[in-house]
């Protein structure tokens, strides 16, 4: 229960803020409207208006019951923004619409805004209305919501109203609620599922009024999946263990609003959906707006800046220490005072039965500020690599330019590598929920995920672009190294390095550089031998090395000056000279070693051409 604790603490803590940038009050829904109606402070009809449906301020804040937050197919009134037939065709429907609205109108929290409605609906001439200002009734197919004029009101918009707001709440926690309930439903069930009954709050200890119903929508306006949900009387949700849902859970109304509301608002601001269905956020008690546990490196620089830095800088990383003072500067600024204590709640959530109207939550973590300061720091650290990404900013011809940095991949990116682009939702997911321990609590990667990130970087040849190539060996290198933090691998080549896997991916490298160098001289473009066998490589390198060098590498040798022929000879000398006793002729398969020897090779001669650019520029 103490998810619930920390969320309502959340709610408590932004509701008063002065923006709309905030959770929505208690017993309040959002949904779309499709007509706006103005009234005078008389209940005078003044004018109606449609609206279009591609307007985002169609999304309208509605008061709303427990139970008419729950509602599907049976009737179940909202107090004042609601759909045509409730508010004036449907004579069943609108009964108990206007029975709620009076109920309200004339508790002792009605306002005069809310009175001026009911003095309006009873008046049953909002059909002659809407066809005076040439508003049809088949136009009218979502909610409509209320303006009152009222002299010297600044506010008209009930949607946008405070006074409002809290209007309904105070009616609706008050006795007039439970009165009007006992007087408008005749059977004892209905009763009971409307009038909530004082009794023990399992989340904080108090006596207080016991929700009936828990709110819905929470991952988006269209969900309708609940986290807390005892409607299930027949199967085994609670019986067996329990003999009533109260005994397995009893949450008081307020609580469970306030929970779900400010969770409800921290999925939409700062929530990261991954996959099918499951969803991560992390907050702060205050909740002021902090990045997701799941970024990659670059997605917390550019999505969140600190002190003096602005977000939608581009910032690259030459050296791994470098890279480690940066991101360490970020944490500090995302985590909080170190020196001031306080708690940084991680949730994931995901759908437990697809189709069935059911969410969990597959991981709840509290953690102190300093030790989620210290587990990300050793996630980012231990993860970071070289990272290519497509820059957010434009160059002078509206193009994005190819950034290479230093940085660490997202879980999604882990992901996609492992099992494709391509790879489906439902993978996504499990993945991402494996990776979150290791990120919270430093553990290894998953070894088969580990294999398979290492297999798909070896077979390059089925990926179509050098970009998403290149994507997928830097996440493969930065997650083998993760899980081989013994050997402290630099970003740098390392030329000195004698295992066998390291030195037979550097010949690999030289290969391919070797045949680029002779078909650029030629004028061809096609795919190199090193990497239409790099597969092959993989897992007989010794023997396909071999194939490559003898009979593959001559046809390209003669287009090449001699100078540079030779100078590539002497480079796969000097790395053939480093193997040690029988390595060189060993065929058996190469570890996830030989991808970073690879890409530290290649990264070794781009960083050689650059510096000989820059060379001839100046000449």
């Amino acid at each position: 229960m103490s998810w619930i604790s920390e969320l309502s603490k959340v709610y408590d803590n932004t509701i008063g803020w002065k923006s709309d940038d905030k959770p929505t009050p208690m017993y309040h829904i959002t949904n779309n409207a499709s007509v706006t109606i103005t009234i005078s402070g008389e209940g005078n009809f003044i004018k109606a208006e449609l609206i279009d449906k591609k307007d985002r301020d169609r999304i309208t804040l509605m008061p709303c019951t427990e139970s008419g937050m729950s509602r599907t197919s049976g009737i179940e009134a909202y107090p004042l923004c609601d759909k045509l037939e409730y508010i004036a065709t449907n004579p069943e429907k609108h009964e108990k619409y206007l029975n709620l609205l009076k109920s309200w109108s004339e508790s002792d929290f009605a306002t005069k805004k809310v009175q001026a409605v009911y003095k309006y609906v009873q008046k049953e001439t909002l059909l002659s209305d809407l066809q005076g200002v040439g508003i049809e009734e088949k136009d009218v197919t979502d909610f409509i919501r209320w303006e009152v004029e009222v002299r010297g009101d600044i506010q008209p918009a009930l949607w946008k109203d405070e006074e409002t707001f809290n209007s309904w709440i105070s009616f609706y926690n008050s006795d007039f609620f439970d009165e009007y309930c006992r007087v408008n439903f005749e059977k004892k069930e209905d009763i009971v599922k409307r009038i909530r009954k004082t009794a023990l709050n399992y989340v904080d200890g108090k006596e207080e009024k016991i929700a009936v119903y828990h709110p819905a929508k929470i991952r988006n306006g269209g969900d309708s999946a609940k986290l807390i949900s005892s409607n299930d009387t027949s199967n085994y949700t609670f019986r067996g263990r329990f003999l009533t849902d109260n005994e397995a859970c009893q949450i008081s109304s307020e609580t469970t609003q306030k929970a779900h509301s400010a969770l409800r608002w921290l999925i939409k601001r700062q929530g990261v959906p991954l996959g099918d269905g499951l969803s991560v956020v992390t907050w702060k008690e205050s909740g002021e707006k902090i990045p997701s546990i799941v970024e990659s490196s670059s997605e917390l620089e550019y999505d969140f800046g600190f002190e003096d830095e602005e977000p939608e800088k581009e910032t690259t990383y030459s050296t791994a220490e470098e890279f480690a003072h940066a991101i360490n500067k970020k944490l500090v600024g995302y985590c909080g005072n170190t020196l001031n204590p306080q708690k940084i709640m991680v949730m994931a959530i995901k759908e437990a039965t697809p189709g069935q109207g059911r969410i969990s939550i597959a991981l709840y973590r509290e953690l102190q500020n300093t030790d989620m300061l210290e587990s990300l720091d050793n996630w980012y650290n231990r993860l970071s690599w070289y990272r290519s990404y497509w820059s957010k900013e434009k160059n002078a011809n509206g193009k994005s330019c190819r950034i290479h940095s230093i940085g660490t991949p997202s879980p999604k990116e882990i992901a996609e590598c492992a099992y494709g682009e391509r790879v489906k939702p439902q993978l996504v997911e499990k993945t991402v929920q494996r990776l979150l321990p290791c990120i919270l609590d430093g553990g290894v990667i998953p070894s088969d995920l580990v294999t398979q990130c290492v297999k798909s970087a070896s077979n390059l040849m089925i990926i179509d672009t050098d970009a998403k190539r290149e994507n997928v060996l830097e996440t493969a290198c930065a997650v083998y190294k993760y899980n081989n933090i013994k050997e402290e691998y630099k970003l740098a080549l390392e030329e000195n390095r004698t295992s066998r896997d390291y030195l037979f991916g550097r010949l690999l490298a030289v290969e391919q550089q070797y045949e680029n160098a002779a078909l650029k001289k030629a004028g061809q473009e096609r795919e190199t031998n090193a990497v239409r066998y790099m597969q092959q490589y993989s897992v007989h390198p010794s023997k396909t090395w071999l194939m490559l060098y003898k009979d593959k590498l001559p046809a390209y040798r003669r287009h090449l000056d001699v100078g540079l022929k030779e100078w590539f000879e002497k480079q796969i000398q000097d790395i053939t000279a480093l193997f040690e006793n029988d390595d060189y002729m060993n065929d058996k398969s190469l570890s996830g070693e030989f991808l970073l020897g690879y890409q530290c090779q290649l990264k070794a001669f781009r960083k050689n051409n650059d510096e000989q650019s820059e060379e001839n520029m100046e000449e």
